[in-house]
């Protein structure tokens, strides 16, 4: 398994707009006018790569009420541990930092990287206007230089100037503004990265962004890994190679990805969930799939996680998809995520017994919800786990 370095972070830092919940382009708008300062101040294109994928990521620490601080820190220990070019943990860390010394940490402005500036006003100015879906005009102009005139002491005086040079060009604002483009802002920007990762590196990914899910809810801490382990084993015991095993593995760990769109009222809620409350929480499969489906060779990983919540019978959501359209290890998915949802431990109560789990698992396939077939095969791949 294969896929480009620019590919999976891109795809990636949807999920983290989808969990910011501000503004679903902010990862990518400030990716975009970022690098377009980058380039009016003569970065190299190294340089301009670390700070593309460094705006891309700057909000990885932000899925639920951080506070600023804690999100810089968090934000720093988790990119730490991935394979990203430069000193990406590093501008992150700093990313609210003004040259002022009034930023979160009153940073001198000698100490801050240039990108984390850069990065700090990009932000700022997205927060601003990131909501705003009219096409550009003049009254916008006139709102985004007032803005600017007001807080451009907090920035150093180049990055204001690239940033007034970018504001002579009618397209730069026509782009951000416009409703059709936003979307799809730092794609507009050439980046000259060739850097392909191996099954290693996009687990290393996938390990951190199913932290950030399993995170967001104390009931659901390991609900990503342990699905992730059972899809592996289970794709073995059906007799698949460890590739597809992998691919299960990393399906597993993303497969609620989505879930960063859920309130987290909703998902720390131990009663019933009410009509609206359910309506949203089925979403998350939806979105799974958007963001999946951004990623060059994601194709399998994709069906494998997004249909999760699909039915034989044809009931499940958020497709509808019916048993005799979904493949082996999509069904096989469906029964891992129920089976982990029974057996791990939550607040509210503890993992059920074998007998328990079991019966509740053949009731679903009596009534159509699961492969009756894999069911049986499911209860002799998991014969080893130790249930309450």
């Amino acid at each position: 398994m294969r896929t480009s370095r620019h590919s999976l972070i891109f795809g990636l830092s949807y999920a983290l707009d989808i969990a910011g919940k501000n503004n679903l382009s902010h990862s990518k708008s400030t990716a975009y006018i970022s690098v377009m300062i980058g380039r009016k101040l003569g970065f190299t294109e190294d340089k301009l790569i670390e700070l593309y994928y460094a705006a891309l990521l700057h909000d990885i620490a932000l899925s639920t009420k951080y506070e600023m601080e804690q999100h810089c820190v968090d934000g720093r220990e988790m990119l730490s541990k991935l394979p990203l070019p430069g000193d990406i943990a590093e501008i992150v860390y700093y990313h609210h930092e003004t040259n002022d010394g009034t930023g979160i940490f009153h940073t001198p402005p000698e100490k801050v990287p240039v990108s984390s500036q850069i990065i700090c006003f990009t932000s700022a100015f997205d927060d601003k206007f990131g909501k705003k879906s009219d096409t550009f005009n003049r009254d916008l102009f006139l709102e985004v230089e007032e803005w600017l005139e007001k807080y451009k002491r907090h920035f150093s005086e180049e990055i204001v100037a690239a940033f007034e040079d970018l504001l002579k060009y009618e397209s730069f604002l026509l782009d951000y503004s416009n409703h059709e483009t936003k979307f799809n802002l730092s794609s507009k920007i050439v980046i000259d990265d060739d850097v392909y990762y191996d099954c290693e590196d996009i687990t290393k990914f996938a390990r951190c962004f199913a932290d950030i899910i399993d995170k967001k809810s104390p009931f659901t801490y390991t609900h990503s890994l342990g699905i992730a382990e059972h899809a592996k084993l289970f794709a073995a015991y059906l007799g698949y190679d460890e590739t597809v095993q992998d691919t299960m593995y990393i399906a597993g760990l993303l497969h609620d990805i989505g879930k960063l769109d859920v309130s987290v009222d909703i998902l720390h809620k131990e009663d019933k969930l009410s009509p609206d409350e359910r309506y949203e929480i089925n979403k998350h499969t939806y979105y799974t799939r958007k963001v999946l489906e951004q990623i060059e060779g994601f194709e399998k990983i994709v069906e494998y996680a997004a249909n999760h919540h699909e039915k034989i019978d044809g009931t499940g959501y958020p497709y509808r998809i019916p048993g005799e359209r979904m493949s082996e290890l999509e069904r096989a998915m469906a029964i891992c995520d129920v089976y982990q949802a029974l057996t791990e431990h939550r607040p509210y109560r503890a993992g059920l017994s074998a007998e328990r789990v079991w019966g509740i698992i053949d009731g679903m396939a009596e009534r159509g919800h699961l492969d009756p077939a894999l069911v049986v095969k499911a209860k002799e791949a998991f014969a080893g786990d130790e249930l309450g």
